[in-house]
């Protein structure tokens, strides 16, 4: 399912009375957004940390997945402060398959179940509205948060890739997850 670009900046997810989930575009970069993708607390289990981020190279990505037809950027917003983003893509269409990534920027927001909801909300809209059957995601052995939301979520680990990341100069596994459509009803 392709959804065009003028239907694409209207998607907004409810998830309750204080947090919806957004399609980003380039008005939602703010000064606070290109801090958490410098802040290294925010950022040290993922690959974005081995470079410095900056407002020009953050509109363009932010760009490149509004005009993608497979990556679905949303902004993650309680009582309309964005506080962090949640992305389904790269969409392997001919697979009805998708990846899904996420983090909370705003730390004051960490450990309030926010993270858990985002990505039930986002696994409903890829399975329902996207018809995904089946949605994926990485994440180091060592990040016990992103561990605990994706076993919430109803996600299997499918395998571990060996020493396939570098952290902190040492080498350390990678868990893969899956989430296959016919589960996602039992959330």
């Amino acid at each position: 399912m392709i959804i065009e670009i003028s239907e694409k900046k209207n998607i907004v997810l409810t998830i309750n009375k204080n947090c919806y989930l957004k399609i980003l575009t380039e008005k939602d970069i703010t000064k606070e957004y290109v801090s958490w993708l410098n802040d290294e607390e925010v950022i040290k289990y993922t690959d974005i940390r081995f470079s410095k981020q900056n407002t020009i190279n953050i509109k363009n990505f932010v760009k490149n997945k509004f005009s993608s037809n497979s990556d679905f950027l949303f902004g993650i917003y309680f009582d309309e402060i964005h506080i962090g983003n949640i992305k389904i893509g790269e969409i392997k269409w001919h697979h009805k398959k998708g990846e899904i990534s996420f983090f909370i920027g705003n730390k004051s927001f960490w450990g309030q179940g926010i993270a858990t909801l985002a990505v039930t909300k986002v696994l409903e809209f890829a399975t329902i509205k996207l018809k995904l059957e089946k949605v994926t995601a990485g994440y180091y052995v060592i990040n016990k948060a992103s561990e605990r939301v994706f076993k919430k979520c109803g996600f299997k680990v499918e395998g571990k890739k060996i020493n396939d990341a570098v952290f902190n100069g040492k080498r350390i596994d990678v868990v893969i997850v899956g989430y296959n459509k016919e589960k996602i009803n039992k959330l």
